[in-house]
């Protein structure tokens, strides 16, 4: 008898659920927080300002900042940490990514959007940069230089290393070595 009842009460309460009625919502307030667009007014700030500067002494997570996007010169002396971890096929997929529009298929400058460009992007396997350190080409690719920008938020930390090491591997492939 108690598992008819029991029964029954659920076929009626899910006979009483409608497809056109949304759900009761038992904890609204952390559903529905208010979202700010850019530069709203926030009523509740102090300031005024809806944008919030993090707090003093934060760290991101998995990009670690980069601490010579000034300092070229400091850049230099960069040790490549995974010089003795090469991932060539990762550096490969990164470079196709990023760099080959502009650097060409073998880093040579001459990318499908290199042809359309006054200034043309430089070799990357030419003597000038095989000259470059792993640090210095690292640099370039977090701050930028010239015409072509930073690629600090777009590409890890470890991917740029990648990168450079793919590059290595380009000039010794243009070298014949």
């Amino acid at each position: 008898m108690k598992s008819v009842l029991l029964l029954t009460s659920l076929l009626l309460g899910l006979a009483a659920c409608k497809k056109d009625q949304p759900n009761v919502e038992l904890v609204q307030n952390m559903m529905d927080s208010p979202a700010f667009e850019e530069q709203d007014f926030d009523p509740e700030a102090n300031d005024g300002r809806s944008m919030r500067v993090p707090p003093e002494h934060t760290v991101a997570r998995n990009n670690p900042r980069y601490k010579y996007a000034k300092q070229p010169e400091l850049a230099k002396a960069m040790p490549n940490p995974f010089k003795d971890k090469i991932d060539l096929e990762k550096g490969k997929d990164k470079f196709e990514t990023y760099c080959m529009v502009c650097h060409g298929q073998t880093g040579k400058g001459d990318g499908t959007v290199a042809e359309y460009m006054a200034l043309k992007p430089p070799s990357l396997v030419s003597d000038k940069i095989k000259g470059w350190t792993d640090g210095e080409i690292y640099h370039i690719i977090a701050a930028g230089r010239g015409l072509m920008g930073s690629y600090a938020s777009q590409i890890r930390h470890e991917d740029r290393w990648h990168i450079v090491n793919y590059v290595r591997e380009l000039q010794k492939k243009d070298s014949g070595n």
